[in-house]
């Protein structure tokens, strides 16, 4: 039983909880729906492949920046009246600006585990991993890839095990209640165009902080004693 292990640095970045306008927050750590894009972007893939994603990480806290922001109407007939008219190559198009708050990770450190249910994936992820520029969260924020390795996974031998980073765990293996329940998006349906809605699908986790107790059903370790908690 094998998994893809990827130990990332990140400088400033965001995560961002979707319905944040205006004061754009951010998650804890990346939701697995950001992994699986950013995986599934590597390896050009243009349908969703089923596996299992185990993240955990911290930062040395987070800041709030302010961003001027200026966005560009698909259709400039939409607002007829804005006197803001702009010429993006082409395509005449109307323009809005504003001024947004951004919550910002500073020094974000992630230990990612992905396991495929085709292995050979995992080969072409392993590779491609190292040819091409990792971006997890916005378009601006890349991911220096500090390791990158497969790794051979075990069974715990003991009762219970201690977290050694914030992670999200799944719920049931909990010994006491603690941490932050989130409902994090996953992967979503294809959409062929801009109208249609996407429907995505969704997992139940607790954001635990280190130190947290853990039954040892459904943990995993790996070589380096890193604890695993696969989602699916």
């Amino acid at each position: 039983m094998k998994a893809l292990l990827l130990n990332l640095y990140q400088n400033l970045c965001n995560y961002r909880r979707e319905g944040s306008y205006g004061y754009i927050q951010t998650y804890p750590l990346p939701t697995p729906s950001m992994i699986r894009g950013m995986v599934h972007s590597v390896l050009h893939l243009t349908e969703y492949k089923p596996l299992e994603i185990s993240i955990q990480g911290e930062s040395d806290g987070v800041v709030t920046n302010i961003q001027r922001v200026y966005k560009f109407d698909r259709d400039p007939k939409s607002r007829p009246d804005n006197p803001y008219q702009v010429l993006v190559r082409e395509s005449k198009k109307t323009a809005t600006h504003g001024i947004s708050f951004v919550d910002q990770h500073i020094n974000m450190r992630l230990i990612i585990h992905i396991r495929f249910n085709e292995e050979g994936l995992l080969e072409e992820l392993f590779k491609g991993i190292q040819q091409q520029i990792i971006i997890i969260g916005r378009n601006e924020d890349i991911a220096r890839v500090d390791e990158v390795k497969l790794v051979k996974l075990f069974e715990p031998n003991t009762r219970h095990v201690i977290t050694k980073l914030p992670m999200y765990v799944l719920p049931n293996i909990l010994i006491d209640y603690a941490g932050t329940t989130l409902t994090l998006p996953f992967w979503y349906e294809n959409v062929s165009s801009f109208e249609e809605n996407r429907v995505f699908h969704s997992i139940n986790v607790n954001y635990v902080g280190k130190g947290t107790s853990l039954r040892k059903n459904e943990i995993l370790t790996d070589e380096d004693e890193n604890i695993i908690c696969m989602l699916s």
